[in-house]
């Protein structure tokens, strides 16, 4: 195949993770069966984990690589592989390279204590490791990202692996390379998603500080513009300070100019460099990838759900779409209200990533299956579990979005030892290959937007990206009507003519020159939902700005404190309480506005004013639910397809139902449709009665 017939082949068909082979590879009779149970579904592109062979500096060792690849693909000429490779270095690496070590925020900096760290019980290996309390006396952790060592190795360990593997006699049936560094190998800094008041977070290493420096440096054009920028009249290398957890932490009470780090560009431009040094080494492994065999590269990108995405280097969302060196991108479905009856989500505006890369949207969900802690995190019910895997391959169908099964605890959750699974799988596999070629169109009416500026201009807070970024967005979707998902960038470049409620999500830094630019390719009649603080950076701290182009004030209100209620939020099955890690804001009264919800000692929550033939409304507070916000569709014209508290996923050729409780509704179906599961023909005027936690999804017939 060529380099394009090889990108439509891995866009155009499901892909499988299932690890490579058992621990202990104490039991390849289950492995290969399962194997054959994924021939069977006809998921032929695999991707799984395989060691790099860089096992020290300069020495390289295949032999545990072509294990793992020929146990995969002897005697299966069908089989395609995409591998995933981890590109972290041995531990000689880093002990002969203590400058180019992640030290934590406790830990050592002189490069004798460092490189004796490494190995020892000092050293976070993972980046990750739950939420255990105390937490583990560790100092540092692998390579730094902002590395050139580092990047240069790991390019030449890359090269040589895919130099090795091309001229084995399974280089025909590689794909293209998955690469992957850092937290779970999905290219995010060590320690991302450990929570506030854990110390090993940020990078305090020898070379990082150089290299932070050089670039603040360049930026501003001279140490005088950096050290006016920074507020730091006196500043030199030697006395650079990187952002410390404490002052990224919300807990400790900030008020609206803290969060937003109006007064604290050091740690917006900390921000920005975690994600320039992150995507440099994805574009330089990318870049080796096509060097050395002309192939499809990517790697994980854009987790936007993540609560400090800025500190996780994925802010560089441009470069990665731009970039000629990565092809396709992935990350798993969001954790947060993906169970039966709720509308699912990612972690990463995948929408946004497919108009210009493939983007191949994992479904790590469990099944009913699933055993030990991950029971916790899984469907109760076979039925539960059938809805939730239909409803996240075809979430990636209506968003033109590649797609992949990853059965992540392989035989603790055994998708594939049941019979009615595989049946289920196949049935997919073949619904997603008919359809997935086929050119469709969104038919979205509402379109929920997010921003990477702001989330680089927001300290650690969990409240507002759990209530904006996660509650919202499934609140949006339960109101009946389909939601498209896209970044600001792509309002400059799209058609906005079908969008009549637009859901700006955290549009915190809005230059008036920005807003005027989408004012005018938005309808002159369509409803903008602005919330929080939005529009209070320009980038400066500036609330005329947020009057100019929200059409409101607002102003902090320290002594309320937010109902209960607000708090709550689903992560899987639990419920998990959000701290008010932020500070309580509260629209300032003023002629013409329509106040639609006040709290319990009347400050103003959420108002409308009108602007052009259409309305901005303002959400001080995440308040607004379901009702609410079906109320503001309907105002705002949207046409609705299903009921409340029913998400829809479609385009112009297929729809899906997906109800949280029982609904019963008529449906005009325009033409001649099927129900892809039970076969029926409908069309015309159609009573629907689906059961709550259960679905329907159909496909248009003829053109």
């Amino acid at each position: 195949m060529t380099f394009e017939e090889t990108l439509e082949f891995m866009r155009h068909h499901p892909w499988n993770f299932y690890y490579t082979a058992p621990k202990g590879t104490k039991d390849w009779a289950a492995y290969r069966e399962r194997r054959e149970r994924l021939d069977e579904i006809g998921s032929m592109i695999n991707t799984v984990p395989i060691p790099s062979g860089w096992v020290g500096i300069d020495r390289y060792d295949y032999e545990a690589t072509d294990r793992y690849i020929e146990a995969l693909l002897e005697g299966y000429p069908d089989r395609w592989l995409v591998p995933r490779i981890g590109m972290d270095p041995p531990l000689d690496w880093l002990r002969a390279n203590p400058e180019e070590v992640c030290v934590y925020w406790n830990g050592p900096t002189d490069p004798e204590e460092i490189a004796a760290m490494v190995g020892t019980s000092y050293h976070d290996r993972s980046g990750w490791d739950g939420d255990k309390k105390p937490y583990p006396d560790q100092r540092i952790s692998n390579q730094s990202f902002s590395s050139k060592l580092w990047v240069r190795d790991a390019c030449t360990a890359l090269g040589k692996l895919i130099s090795h593997i091309e001229a084995s006699p399974y280089g025909g049936q590689v794909l293209g390379y998955m690469f992957g560094f850092g937290n779970c190998g999905e290219n995010m800094w060590w320690g991302d998603w450990r929570n506030q008041g854990d110390p090993r977070k940020g990078d305090f290493g020898i070379s990082h500080k150089k290299h932070f420096y050089s670039w603040a440096v360049k930026k501003y054009g001279s140490l005088e513009a950096l050290r006016r920028a920074w507020d730091m009249p006196g500043l030199t290398l030697e006395n650079l300070t990187v952002p410390t957890p404490p002052e990224r932490w919300s807990e400790n009470g900030k008020d609206l100019r803290g969060v937003l780090l109006a007064s604290d560009q050091r740690q917006v431009d900390c921000n920005e460099f975690h994600s320039e040094a992150c995507f440099d080494a994805i574009e330089a492994l990318g870049k080796t990838v096509k060097e050395t065999c002309g192939k499809p590269a990517g790697g994980f990108y854009g987790y936007f759900q993540d609560e400090t995405v800025g500190y996780a280097g994925h802010l560089a969302t441009d470069r990665a779409m731009t970039t000629p060196y990565v092809d396709f991108y992935s990350s798993p479905k969001a954790y947060h209200y993906c169970l039966a009856g709720d509308p699912g989500a990612s972690q990463a505006p995948g929408q946004s990533f497919a108009r210009k890369k493939l983007w191949i949207e994992e479904n790590d969900s469990r099944s009913h299956h699933a055993l030990g802690c991950d029971g916790d995190r899984a469907p109760k019910t076979p039925g539960d579990t059938v809805t939730v895997f239909w409803r996240e391959i075809y979430r990636a169908l209506t968003f033109q979005q590649g797609f992949w099964w990853m059965d992540i605890n392989g035989l603790n959750d055994d998708w594939y030892g049941d019979g009615e699974m595989v049946e289920m799988f196949r049935s997919q596999a073949d619904f997603y290959k008919k359809w997935s070629p086929i050119p469709r169109k969104s038919i979205a009416q509402v379109l929920f937007v997010e921003d990477e500026a702001s989330c680089g201009h927001t300290t650690y807070i969990s409240g507002p990206q759990r209530n904006l970024r996660l509650r919202l967005e499934r609140e949006l979707r339960l109101c009946g009507a389909p939601v498209d998902h896209l970044r600001i960038g792509d309002l400059f470049e799209i058609d906005l003519s079908q969008y009549k409620f637009i859901v700006f999500c955290h549009a915190f830094v809005m230059p008036p020159e920005k807003w005027e630019g989408i004012r005018k390719r938005i309808r002159p009649d369509a409803h903008v939902l602005w919330n929080y603080a939005a529009a209070m950076l320009s980038p400066d701290f500036d609330p005329e700005n947020q009057k100019r182009v929200t059409g409101f004030y607002t102003g902090e209100c320290p002594g309320r404190m937010q109902p209960e209620e607000l708090y709550r939020h689903i992560y899987w099955h639990c419920t998990h309480n959000c701290p008010q890690d932020y500070p309580l804001v509260e629209i300032l009264p003023e002629a013409g506005q329509e106040v639609l919800q006040v709290s319990p000692d009347n400050r103003i929550l959420t108002a409308r004013v009108r602007r052009d033939k259409g309305a901005n409304i303002f959400a001080a507070e995440f308040t607004l639910r379901e009702k609410q916000l079906r109320g503001m569709l309907r105002d705002a014209g949207v046409d609705f397809h299903a009921p409340e508290n029913c998400s829809v996923l479609a385009d112009d050729k297929l729809i899906g139902f997906f109800p949280r409780w029982d609904v019963s509704f008529p449906y005009l179906f325009r033409g001649s449709w099927r129900n892809a599961i039970t076969g029926e023909h409908v069309s015309g005027a159609v009573n629907l009665r689906i059961k709550g936690k259960e679905f329907e999804i159909f496909e248009k017939l003829g053109s």
